[in-house]
């Protein structure tokens, strides 16, 4: 798969949500600084790729051009390119990343119906855009909304909703009781080995019997094996068909 570089990170002056918050490492009850690969790593080398498409990276240390992070997938440790990753806040705002960037990472397994997004508007430089799949049926698609800002530095998509932060705004339209046509379910999933995997059952093989039906006999559909567990070749139920089958062929012979 290609890479699809972002467009370098600019700071804007619309208002930024309370900091923002970064995503906490439950495990080490430390703020750990979170990124999400853009497309595969080395993008020209697809026989040793280090991370892929949508994988989690701890951010260990960066300078101007290089970060060094941490895959959760993999376990390794390397220097990356600024515009190979997204840095992710709050687990939903993702730093510099593009509309095919975001359709790329929600169409990504497993994430589902109602995933989300937010991101700086391409077509409105210093606004944010709403991105959430959309499944319905075999159809699976991302819609996009914008999210305008008032001179006070409130939010809104729809004029009958208007919210302090982006975070007041996730809020009310992850509530399964807003009654809107936006319906957020949870931010977007990052491929990490901590994550549960849903294990399929395995299908059923059938092995295929040896017997060759047009040698059997009637004394071997007939015979009954007493005195010993081993079971017959054909069920009761089939033996008995059989029969009934032997009987009227027999009978037809006899008559012609």
């Amino acid at each position: 798969m290609g890479c699809l570089t972002s467009r370098p990170w600019r700071r804007s002056s619309v208002h930024r949500p309370e900091g923002p918050v970064l995503m906490s490492d439950e495990s080490s009850g430390n703020h750990m600084r979170i990124a999400v690969a853009l497309c595969n790593f080395p993008p020209h080398r697809s026989d040793e790729h280090t991370i892929f498409l949508g994988d989690r990276l701890n951010i260990m240390s960066e300078d101007d051009d290089m970060l060094m992070v941490y895959s959760t997938t993999t376990g390794t440790e390397f220097f990356i390119p600024h515009t190979y990753v997204s840095k992710v806040h709050n687990r939903w705002l993702f730093e510099g990343i593009t509309r095919r960037n975001a359709e790329q990472l929600l169409m990504l397994p497993p994430n589902y119906s109602g995933c989300f997004l937010i991101r700086e508007s391409q077509s409105c430089p210093g606004s944010y855009s709403l991105s959430m799949r959309q499944d319905r049926g075999h159809v699976h698609n991302v819609k996009h909304y914008r999210i305008h800002q008032l001179h006070n530095g409130w939010f809104y998509i729809h004029q009958s909703h208007y919210f302090s932060t982006l975070t007041q705004l996730v809020d009310y339209y992850s509530r399964s009781s807003n009654g809107t046509y936006c319906q957020l379910t949870e931010p977007c999933l990052l491929h990490d080995s901590n994550r549960a995997i849903v294990h399929r059952p395995s299908p059923i093989s059938i092995q295929r019997s040896n017997l060759n039906w047009r040698d059997l006999s009637r004394s071997v559909i007939q015979r009954q094996v007493k005195g010993t567990d081993q079971e017959s070749l054909v069920s009761e139920g089939l033996r008995e068909t059989m029969k009934a089958y032997f009987y009227v062929t027999e009978e037809s012979n006899w008559t012609e």
